[in-house]
């Protein structure tokens, strides 16, 4: 008779580092190795690995390429794993870039705070008192490029809906999500015949209606679901129109040929912020603003769509395979270094900023802010979930002063909130 067991070492009770053994007839199946993030706390818990033998492991199976679902997948081989990595052909494409950058930042974040010259930033609400800098602590890094690369050349690309044996009576299958580009619901059928029994593993779920991205698909049977909730006990308003939303700020900003700055995440947001802004551009609602994608992470992740369209949206996904750019216009430039990042620095009038990242708390966006956040002329476009207490949150609830590494910068930029995305 099939059996299968889980255990969670990730994702329970909060909502990063999703992390799932299933053991499956004698068979160990890690489903995602993800990030516990939010504090130094949780930077300290990414160095212990679960409570598993990594080296036992007969597969892993990762649901999508966001850092919460992968980002300790460079821990498997220091701990002697050697099997395979599945995951969907758009997972797959991003996953390598993924955990490059991370070793990379690792590498950057311990010298930095090493030698003491760690950036940090933090928002001032009416009435607070600055701080001094915080004390970091020194992190280990959890692995270098090397390991990156050994986990980048297990990668199994599958396709979506395709039936894959990872094992003797144990195969995989992916559903689209509709979360991001690549984004999958992972179904893992154990046994034969009568005796096969099967668990499905959401990840994350997009929306229904979705203009970028196709619906979220799901198999019609499954014995056992573990199912996401980040936004479960939340009811999702109607009525809310994010690109009427951007288009009144273009409108108003249009006036002084205003800068806009938008905090975005480069996997997800960052392409919805794109396929907005093209709509609005084919409508002749842009206004003559120059938009400026600043993540090297975003571009790659927006040249993903056009490389699997099978994740976009049907009028979208048509469009691609037909040989056209739906999500490309002439005032759309990609920034690939930091040089060319800087040079925003001197931007007066006329441009949209899309930076990293989406709380505000690390990445490019600081920089911009701090440049550009004490003249009215400016805009601040914050969109999606804000923790609570964090940069961003603060900025959208009247902050008033920003200090980036000691300096105090007042708040004269319109803060404007986008919701829907």
């Amino acid at each position: 008779m099939s059996e299968i067991a889980l255990e969670f070492f990730g994702a329970v009770g909060e909502v990063t580092g999703s992390c799932t053994l299933v053991h499956a007839n004698g068979r160990r199946i890690l489903v995602d190795f993800g990030l516990f993030q939010g504090s130094e706390d949780a930077e300290i818990r990414n160095l212990v690995p679960p409570r598993v033998d990594l080296s036992t492991l007969t597969a892993v199976v990762v649901t999508h390429a966001h850092i919460d679902h992968c980002g300790r997948l460079g821990l498997l081989p220091k701990y002697g794993f050697t099997g395979k990595i599945y995951a969907s052909t758009g997972t797959a494409d991003l996953l390598p870039r993924v955990l490059r950058s991370s070793a990379r930042l690792q590498r950057m974040r311990f010298y930095e705070r090493t030698d003491g010259t760690a950036p940090w930033a933090r928002a001032l609400m009416p009435g607070e008192e600055p701080g001094p800098a915080p004390k970091l602590p020194v992190i280990e890094r959890m692995y270098e490029m090397a390991e990156s690369r050994d986990c980048a050349s297990r990668i199994v690309p599958v396709p979506l809906g395709k039936e894959m044996v990872i094992a003797d009576d144990v195969s995989v299958r992916f559903w689209n999500a509709g979360h991001v580009v690549g984004a999958a619901s992972v179904e893992i059928l154990v046994g034969t015949g009568s005796d096969r029994k099967s668990v499905v593993f959401s990840g994350d779920l997009g929306s229904y209606g979705s203009p970028l991205l196709a619906p979220p698909e799901s198999p019609r049977h499954a014995d056992l679901v573990v199912i996401e909730s980040t936004n479960g006990g939340r009811r999702r308003e109607s009525g809310m129109n994010p690109e009427r939303d951007i288009a009144a700020v273009l409108a108003e900003a249009s006036g002084d040929r205003a800068k806009i700055i938008v905090p975005c995440f480069a996997l997800g947001r960052a392409q919805q912020i794109v396929h907005r802004l093209s709509v609005l551009r084919a409508r002749g609602e842009l206004r003559n603003f120059n938009v400026y994608l600043d993540s090297p992470m975003a571009v790659h992740g927006m040249e993903a769509l056009y490389k699997h369209p099978e994740y976009l949206a049907p009028a979208l996904r048509s469009a691609v395979e037909a040989g056209e750019a739906p999500l490309w216009f002439p005032e759309l430039h990609y920034l690939l270094s930091k040089r060319e990042s800087m040079a925003l620095d001197g931007l007066v009038h006329g441009g949209i900023v899309i930076a990293g990242s989406g709380f505000m708390d690390a990445g490019p966006i600081l920089r911009h802010l701090e440049m550009s956040v004490d003249r009215e002329d400016v805009r601040v476009l914050i969109g999606g979930y804000q923790p609570e207490g964090g940069m961003s949150w603060k900025l959208s609830n009247g902050a008033d002063r920003l200090q980036f590494n000691g300096r105090i910068v007042p708040v004269r930029a319109k803060i404007a909130r986008v919701e829907g995305l």
